[in-house]
């Protein structure tokens, strides 16, 4: 039973079936690190919730909530953080287009996290370099303190919480090169942003937000046991789709 140094993953699904199925399965390898994870489908197609429903009768989701609408990023994560045990000291937000890579991916980030915020993956300027959202770790109770701002439904509010936290005076840090702990496929969880509030937030108010601090860029985290699924239907049909071979899919380097 997981109870020491428990933390609360977060996941929204919607649709993206072979990417929902990859995400969760690679998850299971994950060492080193106790954890629940917690589902919340937004109003994903009829093939997608059965699979969820299995995996949660498998053991392999935790707590599983149907939403009746599709939330997008913000009010999803929000409902999914009121499901978070309470002996949870941190939150991760992850993306369901994940593929784990290494079994301690999570224990890598643990080692290295400050209370604030840690993030595999890095936006570089455009408008402010902050952290990216699909893989996030957050300090439980400043989550609980800001939630995600629903006014900005997908990436302006994960942006807006970075910089309230970094104003506290914590911590945000975010490693770029990750791809020998998990790799993110962008996109995959199928979303359409239409109408979604906050979208056409100005630049220069998100240059505001941050009152010019920064964040920590760390490069790259050295840990070499790495495992790549590469048959794996969800790497097979990303690969088919972006028309990537092996090596670009993984992106080998000199690091790996």
């Amino acid at each position: 039973m997981r109870k020491k140094n428990l933390i609360s993953i977060l996941m929204l699904v919607h649709n993206g079936y072979e990417y929902t199925k990859n995400t969760i399965e690679t998850l299971q390898m994950t060492t080193g690190v106790d954890y629940e994870l917690i589902v919340v489908d937004n109003a994903s197609d009829k093939k997608v919730q059965q699979l969820l429903l299995k995996l949660f009768q498998l053991k392999k989701i935790d707590k599983l909530y149907f939403s009746q609408e599709n939330t997008l990023f913000a009010k999803g994560n929000n409902i999914a953080f009121q499901l978070c045990d309470p002996r949870a000291k941190q939150v991760l937000l992850l993306n369901s287009d994940i593929d784990i890579r290494n079994p301690y991916w999570l224990a890598e980030m643990v080692k290295r996290y400050k209370k604030g915020i840690f993030s595999l993956g890095v936006v570089k300027g455009n408008p402010y370099t902050r952290v990216d959202g699909y893989c996030f770790l957050i300090d439980k109770d400043l989550y609980g303190k800001y939630l995600l701002d629903e006014n900005y439904a997908w990436w302006w509010s994960i942006t807006k919480l970075q910089a309230q936290v970094l104003n506290e005076g914590f911590t945000v840090a975010g490693v770029k090169d990750h791809s020998n702990l998990l790799f993110h496929y962008g996109g995959m969880s199928v979303t359409d942003f239409k109408g979604a509030k906050g979208m056409d937030t100005d630049g220069d108010k998100v240059i505001k937000w941050f009152k010019n601090h920064q964040i920590k860029v760390i490069d790259y985290i050295k840990n070499d046991d790495v495992v790549y699924h590469r048959y794996s239907k969800a790497n097979r049909q990303y690969r088919r789709l972006r028309g990537k071979d092996d090596a670009e899919d993984l992106h080998l380097n000199s690091h790996v």
